[in-house]
C-alpha cells in the first residue's frame, strides 16, 4: 500500500479501520494487477481510466460527501469498491444518462448471475447445470463481490441476470454499466412472474402472500424487462407472455445433467414391497391449493385402505401426519433438503405425486418434477397442465390427472397393480434421459 495513503488512513480511521483497508488491499493485491482501476483498464484496453470511472462511480460527489476519504487522498473508486461497499457506505451513481456507449468488446465473455447461494435449485438449473459444458463461462452468485462481479462485466460480451429483483439497487447499477460498455443484458425466467398473472401465484392462492403486496412487487420487478436486449425463459408458455416486449426470445428447456441418473441396471433392479411407498414433493409452502387437489382422495384411501400404501410429504408442507395417523396409515414428514439428499429420498420411494392447478401459471411451470423422479427410476402421477401433458403418456411413462376422482381411482389402481408401477417407471426413466438430460 502506498506510504502516503497509509500514512493518511492511520491519521483519519480507527485502527481497525485501517486493518480492514490494509487486508483488501492486500487481497486485492494478490487477485489483481494493481488496483482495481488498474485492472479494469487492462482488462479494456480501449477505454480511458477517466471514462472507467466516470461510468462507476461520481468520484466528485463521493468525495465531498466523505471527508476522510477526500483527506486521506484516496481515489473514490479504489476506497468505496476495495472496503467503502462493505461498509455500506452511499455509493452516488454516475449520470447514466450523459455517459456515451462504447464500442462491444470482441470475443467477450458469457456471464451468469444470481443472487442466490448456488445450492439454490434456480442457481443449479438455469446456470450450473445449462452451463455445465461451457467452461468459459463466468457463474455469479451472492458470494461474489463487488469487484468481482465488475471484473466479469468488463470481461463479457453478454450477462443473463436470473430473475432479477427491481428494488435490488446492485442490480439496477449493474445493468446501467453493460449498457454503457454494449454488453448484451438477458433476463431470465422461469416462472410467469408478470403482474396480470398476480392472481394465479401459488403463494397468493394459498394464502401465504397479500396479493395487492405481490402485485405492486410484480409491477416493479417486471419492469426490469424493458432493460433487456434479449430472453431466455424455460418454458413456451412464459415465451409466449413475454413476446411483446423484446424480439430476442429463447426457450432453455430445463434438463439434468446424466451425472445425477442412476444406472438403468438400479432401475430394473427396483422391486415393490409390501406396501406402495408414495411421495409428495411440496417443494415451498406456496402449494397449498395445489395439495388440495389431493387431500380428499388421499384421506378416502388411508381410511379404506391403510395396509396397501405408506405416504411421505416432502417439503414445506403443513403437517398431515397426525391427519393420516388418525387412520392408521403410515406416513412421514420430512422438511426441505439439499438437492442431492431430495433426489435419495426420491430413489427411496415408488411414485411421486405433482398435484397442480388447472390454470396458465401453472401450465408455465417446467417439468422439473418429472425429470427429477425419473432420474431416480421413479415415476410421477401428475395434473394434466401444459408442460407434464407433453412429457406424459398415461400407462406408458407416468399418469395425468385432471379431477379428485381421476387421482382417487388412478392410486387405487396402481396400489392393486403394482407391477405397472415399475414397467412404468421405467419409461419414465428411459424417456427423461432421452429428452431431458444433458
Amino acid at each position: 500500500m502506498n506510504k502516503k495513503i497509509k500514512l493518511r488512513l492511520e491519521k483519519y480511521f480507527s485502527k481497525d479501520h485501517n486493518k480492514e483497508v490494509e487486508k483488501n488491499a492486500c487481497k486485492l493485491d494478490r487477485d489483481q494487477p494493481g488496483n482495481l482501476l488498474t485492472t479494469l483498464t487492462t482488462l479494456r484496453s480501449d477505454l480511458s481510466r477517466k471514462y472507467i470511472i466516470s461510468i462507476l462511480i461520481n468520484e466528485e460527489k463521493y468525495l465531498d460527501f466523505y471527508d476522510d476519504i477526500r483527506l486521506a487522498n484516496i481515489s473514490a473508486i479504489d476506497h468505496y469498491f476495495t472496503y467503502g461497499y462493505k461498509e455500506s457506505r452511499e455509493l452516488f451513481e454516475p449520470d447514466f444518462k450523459n455517459i456515451p456507449n462504447t464500442e462491444k468488446l470482441k470475443n467477450g465473455e458469457s456471464v451468469f448471475y444470481l443472487e442466490a447461494p448456488r445450492s439454490n435449485a434456480i442457481f443449479k438449473y438455469r446456470i450450473t447445470f445449462k452451463e455445465k459444458n461451457n467452461k468459459k463461462s463466468i457463474l455469479l452468485d451472492q458470494e461474489n463481490s463487488i469487484i468481482e462481479i465488475l471484473l466479469a462485466i468488463f470481461k463479457a460480451k453478454e450477462i443473463t441476470f436470473i430473475r432479477p429483483k427491481h428494488q435490488d439497487k446492485k442490480i439496477n447499477y449493474l445493468i446501467n454499466i453493460c449498457k454503457k460498455l454494449n454488453v448484451k443484458v438477458i433476463i431470465d425466467y422461469d416462472d410467469l412472474l408478470l403482474p396480470e398473472f398476480t392472481h394465479l401465484i401459488g403463494a397468493v392462492r394459498s394464502g401465504i402472500s397479500n396479493f395487492d403486496d405481490t402485485h405492486n412487487e410484480l409491477i416493479k420487478d417486471s419492469s426490469i424487462l424493458l432493460s433487456a436486449d434479449g430472453i431466455t425463459c424455460s418454458t413456451q408458455v412464459i415465451a409466449d407472455s413475454l413476446s411483446n416486449i423484446v424480439d430476442d426470445i429463447s426457450i432453455c428447456k430445463n434438463k439434468l445433467p446424466k451425472e445425477y441418473f442412476i444406472s438403468r441396471e438400479r432401475v430394473l433392479a427396483k422391486k415393490i414391497e409390501d406396501k406402495i411407498k408414495v411421495l409428495y414433493l411440496s417443494g415451498s409452502n406456496t402449494h397449498f391449493k395445489d395439495y388440495s387437489l389431493i387431500s380428499g382422495p388421499l384421506i378416502k384411501l388411508s381410511q379404506q385402505h391403510p395396509n396397501l400404501f405408506s405416504l411421505t410429504l416432502l417439503g414445506a408442507v403443513s403437517d398431515q401426519k397426525h391427519i393420516f395417523s388418525h387412520f392408521g396409515l403410515e406416513c412421514n414428514v420430512i422438511r426441505l433438503k439439499e438437492f442431492e439428499e431430495m433426489l435419495n429420498i426420491i430413489r427411496e420411494h415408488d411414485i411421486v405425486l405433482v398435484p397442480l392447478e388447472n390454470n396458465k401459471f401453472n401450465d408455465a411451470k417446467s417439468n422439473i418434477k418429472f425429470i427429477e423422479s425419473a432420474s431416480q427410476g421413479v415415476a410421477v402421477i401428475a395434473s394434466s397442465v401444459k408442460e407434464y401433458s407433453e412429457c406424459i403418456n398415461t400407462y406408458e411413462n407416468g399418469w395425468l390427472c385432471s379431477t379428485e376422482e381421476e387421482w382417487l381411482n388412478t392410486l387405487l389402481h396402481l396400489f392393486c397393480n403394482p407391477n405397472e408401477i415399475l414397467t412404468t417407471s421405467l419409461a419414465a426413466y428411459d424417456s427423461a434421459l432421452k429428452g431431458y438430460s444433458i
